[in-house]
């Protein structure tokens, strides 16, 4: 039996748990490793289980459970809370495996297999721990901020006041943060560091694209080119994780300045230049007037990367871009307009989520960390503006940014 577990194990790592239809995957994997009958994964508040995904289980969203239970659950040394969970699922105890799913000593939730007509054996009690741990990690990035958020809930609506795990979930809460706080501080320092010298290599190719120390012949521009678009895309990957970790730990300063959209637009465009030339996408301007508008320009900027950035990525080769820009009220509306393969309706709310991206034949092939439009909504939503989608499958999609000509911050 260990030997199958070994083998199968390795499967957890292969899931992709930011498709929420494929959550259940863990209780496919699960049955190839332990045969149950039925199994489900629970969110833990102060005074409730709530039912997060599952297998052959009933659709039930939330368990009311007593204070006495609650308190036997957010303790992590505490192993008396099965027989209690038995009877909640009015079973016996021998037919139901149950673990908490613990982070960095912080309980979030349980996993829970049932069988309907044998035992679990000694070495099946044994494995599921070890499923339960890898469990826990897969899910602690894609979960633990809508766990942290459900009991802040709690607590602010006054149900645990007079429950005697309140001082816990205060003591966990303060732990997610604190752990959050010290992964966000690792991933801006290991991106600074990524980033110093990658500035150095698309800078280096930039010079002997520019034939500033000498003529290249035509083999030799091309491995240049593709070694600055390269570098332009692991910049933007690196840039992503580091603008993200930021928004997190909130510490993201915007500064403040004069734009003209012209020239805000035209700086983009010749970034980008190098990776839509290689597809030959041309991409088309139409600024209406001198606009003139407050705002940050380098996070600007990179809004307007990430979209066009995406516009060149999922369009075919000799295909057109449009950016157009002008003034509509107090406000500046900027658009970027593609032709290509184009966000189903169901997908068009969902692509602005962290990690989230659309399954397709382009998405498969090109390297992304699914931040960039995640970020780029927040961006623009520090500057009091809004950022929509219009778009059907292979016609293209039109985005659109709105933002206040005299935002002061």
């Amino acid at each position: 039996m260990y030997k199958n577990a070994i083998e199968k194990i390795n499967k957890f790592y292969d899931l992709n748990l930011n498709s929420s239809s494929r959550k259940e995957a863990i209780f496919e994997v699960l049955e190839e490793i332990i045969p149950f009958w039925r199994g489900a994964i629970f969110y833990l508040s102060p005074d409730n289980l709530s039912l997060e995904f599952s297998k052959n289980f009933e659709k039930i969203e939330t368990i009311k459970i007593s204070e006495k239970l609650s308190a036997k659950l957010y303790d992590t040394t505490d192993e008396t809370f099965k027989p209690d969970i038995a009877k909640l699922f009015n079973t016996q105890e021998e037919r139901l495996l149950c673990e908490k799913l613990v982070i960095k000593g912080v309980v979030f939730g349980i996993i829970v297999l049932e069988k309907e007509n044998e035992d679990f054996s000694f070495d099946e009690k044994l494995i599921f721990k070890t499923c339960a741990s890898i469990i826990a990690n897969l899910i602690k990035d894609l979960e633990l901020s809508k766990v942290l958020k459900m009991q802040v809930e709690a607590l602010q609506s006054g149900i645990i006041t007079s429950n005697k795990a309140y001082e816990t979930v205060k003591k966990q809460n303060k732990k997610i943060k604190e752990n959050e706080k010290q992964q966000n501080e690792f991933i801006a320092n290991i991106s600074h560091d990524l980033r110093t010298p990658l500035n150095s290599i698309i800078g280096f190719s930039e010079l002997l694209s520019n034939k500033i120390v000498g003529e290249l012949n035509e083999k030799q521009n091309g491995y240049v080119e593709d070694i600055k678009i390269a570098g332009l895309k692991l910049l933007e990957m690196i840039n992503e994780v580091l603008d993200i970790a930021k928004i997190e730990s909130h510490t993201v300063k915007l500064n403040i300045s004069d734009i003209y959209a012209d020239v805000l637009i035209d700086e983009v465009c010749n970034i980008i230049k190098p990776i839509s030339d290689k597809k030959h996408i041309s991409i088309s301007k139409n600024i209406v007037g001198e606009i003139l508008f407050k705002g940050d320009f380098i996070k600007l900027q990179q809004v307007l990367f990430n979209i066009l950035g995406n516009a060149v990525k999922f369009s075919p080769e000799n295909s057109e871009i449009k950016i157009s820009a002008k003034r509509n009220q107090d406000n500046v509306v900027i658009t970027i307009k593609d032709e290509g393969i184009g966000i189903p309706k169901k997908y068009q709310k969902k692509i602005f989520e962290k990690f989230f991206q659309v399954e397709n034949s382009m998405s498969k092939t090109e390297a992304s960390t699914g931040l960039g439009l995640a970020i780029s909504k927040e961006f623009v939503k520090m500057h009091g503006g809004e950022i929509i989608v219009n778009s059907s499958p292979e016609k293209g999609a039109e985005f659109t940014i709105t933002l206040k000509t005299n935002y002061q911050g």
